[in-house]
């Protein structure tokens, strides 16, 4: 507790208050629901308008600008290193780096933990960052994670089977994801590329948000230096971008209807093989 506030007490005061009021909004944040609450935007608003306030020039040069490009902190796709073509690009400016950590805390997830990355000047939750966001949700659920099933050189196909619990009521659904591949992917590599969609896909599902997909189709990431990190963020705590975007899922026929929420369009897989290596939060009987 004594080194805690030391540590404080080494910061600025203008900083210190600053603490006070980013964790204010990340309180707020957590306590902020966007399934079936009209009354969100008021919330959502006033996070933004705090976070605003807290992440000053000052705060954002001491604090989160140290934590770009660390696994404590969070990934983008610059990080000062040379792509395919020698070139090196600029690291991310205090105003990408500031709208990226707003638009993550606004929805939920943290600056630490690697809970999102920022990848064409977007913040896109990673692995992680879903599993924080279905457990916000209080979603029980198991995903089993198959194996390649594809033939195709470039992109791997592995069916996900998703079971889950929420308000009550279970349920389950298949996917097959699609992912880009290599002859340096491993299996586990692709799978927990294809657990993060999967994830994405049940966090979709549940709440009809989308918060995209840093492919190379949506964001223009073309060089060794996006694939240098989709491959690094799959080895250790992070995220699994794809370059071309599964369809959505659609429910199966289960004992239970499937909830209220937008249904998107159906992709459906064989049962998977293989059980995925992360910690899913269990469903007792499942």
């Amino acid at each position: 507790m004594e080194t805690n506030t030391q540590t404080t007490n080494t910061l600025p005061a203008t900083v210190v208050a600053a603490k006070e009021t980013f964790e204010l909004a990340c309180k707020e944040a957590q306590g902020l629901q966007i399934v079936n609450n009209f009354g969100a935007a008021f919330t959502a608003v006033n996070v933004v308008s705090l976070l605003r306030k807290a992440l000053t020039q000052e705060v954002m040069e001491t604090v989160f600008m140290p934590l770009m490009n660390t696994k404590i902190g969070f990934l983008t796709d610059r990080n000062g290193r040379p792509n395919s073509r020698g070139e090196v690009k600029p690291l991310y400016s205090v105003e990408v780096v500031r709208d990226a950590v707003i638009d993550a805390v606004a929805i939920g997830l943290l600056p630490t933990g690697n809970q999102f990355n920022i990848i064409a000047e977007r913040m896109y939750p990673t692995k992680e960052g879903y599993t924080a966001l279905l457990r916000k949700l209080g979603v029980k659920y198991f995903i089993d994670v198959s194996y390649d099933k594809s033939q195709t050189q470039g992109f791997a196909e592995i069916p996900c089977k998703i079971t889950y619990q929420y308000n009550g009521e279970k349920n389950g659904f298949s996917i097959v994801a699609t992912v880009k591949k290599d002859n340096y992917s491993s299996p586990d590599q692709l799978r927990g590329k294809a657990e993060r969609r999967a994830k994405k896909a049940l966090y979709e599902y549940i709440t009809g948000c989308d918060f995209g997909d840093a492919d190379e189709d949506s964001s223009r990431i073309v060089d060794a230096e996006a694939e240098e990190i989709k491959e690094q963020a799959n080895t250790g705590a992070t995220i699994g971008v794809g370059a071309q975007q599964e369809a959505a899922p659609q429910p199966q026929q289960a004992q239970q209807p499937a909830p209220a929420q937008p249904q998107p369009a159906p992709v459906q897989a064989t049962a998977g093989r293989g059980r995925s290596n992360a910690k899913s939060d269990k469903l007792p009987g499942f």
